[in-house]
């Protein structure tokens, strides 16, 4: 064989290696070392986002609409009863359970609001439940919160505006208006007095754990 055929044909032989090992190295899966290794102390959670790009959760947290919070470990989440509904919780108590709702999209100022909740309650003192409620303003995460606490008998309401209302002593409001970058946000919570003081400090912490995402 001729010099010149056996050169060609060595540069055949090590370009065909040469392809094989490159196709090689691109299918090769990375070892679970390489992933860990490229991975935080603590990952963050993808979830998708009603269509839409998806979005990093902190550990610990849940989504709540366009917001993150730490969610206290005995709250019980449910499926919203409504569409308006962006999230709803179960509150435990002794002397029943409470409820936590989570709307946006409300017209009206913060007062108008919290006055709205407590035109819901009817006062068991000589004072009305707009004069002996406890309202209180924090700045969280950049963001303006109003806290709201307010006791009575909770007329509750069984077809929306317009239909019976239930009289329910001895319940409490406990509340917040959160000022978003996307709009208010309301946490209104409803219950047996005890349960709803007995979840006071469990809200408070949930309400400052808030993050916009």
């Amino acid at each position: 064989m001729k010099q010149k055929e056996l050169i060609l044909l060595f540069t055949v032989i090590v370009a065909a290696a040469l392809s094989f090992y490159i196709m090689g190295e691109e299918t090769k899966e990375p070892e679970m070392g390489d992933e860990q290794a490229g991975q935080d102390h603590e990952p963050t959670v993808q979830i998708a986002n009603r269509g839409e790009t998806k979005v990093s959760l902190k550990p610990g947290f849940e989504q709540i609409g366009r917001l993150q919070a730490k969610v206290p470990p005995n709250w019980k989440r449910e499926q919203p009863s409504s569409s308006m509904r962006i999230a709803q919780f179960v509150l435990p108590g002794n002397e029943g359970v409470g409820e936590l709702v989570v709307f946006s999209g409300i017209g009206g100022s913060v007062d108008a609001n919290l006055e709205r909740w407590y035109g819901q309650f009817k006062s068991e003192t000589q004072s009305s439940v707009s004069e002996s409620a406890v309202k209180s303003n924090e700045h969280i995460n950049k963001m303006d919160v109003t806290f709201s606490y307010a006791e009575g008998t909770y007329l509750k309401s069984s077809m929306g505006m317009g239909g019976s209302k239930t009289e329910m002593p001895g319940y409490a409001l406990l509340a917040a208006i959160v000022a978003t970058p996307y709009g208010p946000y309301y946490f209104k919570g409803t219950g047996p007095r005890s349960t709803m003081d007995s979840q006071k400090e469990p809200f408070q912490q949930f309400i400052r754990s808030i993050e916009k995402l």
